[in-house]
């Protein structure tokens, strides 16, 4: 009786201790494994899957575009922050499409134009286009670089070591053509649309404007640059003609040699004697000389737009330099505001 009794408790014991090795083993593994929930965040936080956005080759290829160029297909940033710009009207372009350049040479060295030097407080100077300086241009780090053909191509492979760079072969094109053609860089093909669009009906409105209001005036479009007073031919279809269809003063007595402009004495202007005179004054000390000798003649003061007070003083800086929308469209601005104060 002893023995059996004693097999008994012997197996009871050995049932129980199975049973809490059981227990035990059951509570340990879900410790260490945690919830679903807990195993997904931990995996995703150590080791991401193969197949996560951000390893995936679609998601690679969504950070870059490619642009076709003169030197073959360029890979740039689909969305880059660091922009730079090898010729000044790249910033026209970029500030229209609400980019502001990170870095930007400037014009002729004097600076970013005055029209939107407000706006590129924060950008950069890199050297002019014709001399550039590329140490500023490399340390200021750009993710994209903008450049043309006519004055960097000589040195592409230089500017593409610092950053992917799209080389334009669009000097011979027009302003709104080359406009778009950044536009396209950028993805911003119907932005750059809108912009055109709502140019044209600014142009439409003003001449029709000016059509109205003064319908028989003569005009003389000039420019001052190496102590010259100059005369642009108007059959180069500039605004102040194209665009806006104003009334050349008659040039029969002026040879343009099949340029656009050519160098006149004061002694021409008589025989011009516009309505109004539109005047572009190049930056520097000798032009603002040239212009204020021949304003002190007795020709000058016999003219008829002097006499009515119908001329207008622009900026080079804006008026052969802005070739881009914003300095486009305030082209359109100066010229009516001129005829309206004058009227």
């Amino acid at each position: 009786m002893m023995k059996r009794g004693t097999l008994l408790l012997s197996l009871l014991l050995l049932i129980g201790l199975l049973a809490a090795c059981g227990q035990s083993s059951s509570t340990g593994n879900a410790a260490a494994s945690g919830s679903p929930s807990e195993q997904a965040e931990s995996s995703s936080t150590e080791s991401p899957s193969a197949e996560s956005p951000s390893a995936s080759p679609a998601a690679s290829e969504a950070e870059t575009r490619t642009i076709s160029t003169v030197k073959g297909d360029v890979v740039v940033p689909a969305h880059p922050k660091k922009v730079a710009g090898m010729l000044y009207v790249f910033a026209d372009h970029l500030l229209a499409l609400g980019i502001e350049p990170h870095a930007m040479v400037t014009y002729n060295d004097l600076g970013f134009p005055a029209y939107m030097a407000d706006q590129m407080k924060d950008t950069i100077e890199i050297g002019s286009g014709e001399a550039p300086n590329y140490e500023a241009l490399l340390e200021a780090a750009p993710d994209l670089i903008l450049a043309s053909n006519t004055l960097s191509e000589a040195n592409y492979d230089q500017l593409s070591k610092i950053a992917p760079t799209i080389l334009f072969d669009n000097e011979n094109e027009g302003d709104w053509e080359r406009f778009h053609e950044t536009a396209a860089v950028f993805g911003l093909e119907a932005e750059a649309e809108r912009i055109q669009a709502e140019y044209d009906k600014k142009v439409a409105d003003a001449h029709d404007k000016l059509a109205a209001e003064a319908p028989n005036e003569t005009v003389a479009f000039m420019r001052v640059q190496d102590k010259q007073l100059q005369l642009i031919q108007p059959n180069d279809n500039f605004i102040i003609f194209g665009a806006l269809g104003l009334t050349p003063a008659s040039v029969e007595a002026v040879d343009f040699k099949d340029s656009w402009n050519v160098p006149i004495s004061a002694e021409v202007l008589p025989e011009l004697n516009p309505d109004r005179m539109f005047i572009i004054l190049r930056p520097g000390d000798v032009n603002k000389v040239a212009l204020d000798t021949i304003m002190s003649t007795s020709i000058w003061s016999n003219l008829n737009a002097v006499k009515n007070n119908r001329v207008y003083i622009g900026d080079a800086n804006l008026w052969f330099a802005g070739y881009g929308p914003i300095g486009l469209s305030k082209i359109i601005d100066e010229i009516t505001n001129a005829f309206a104060l004058n009227s």
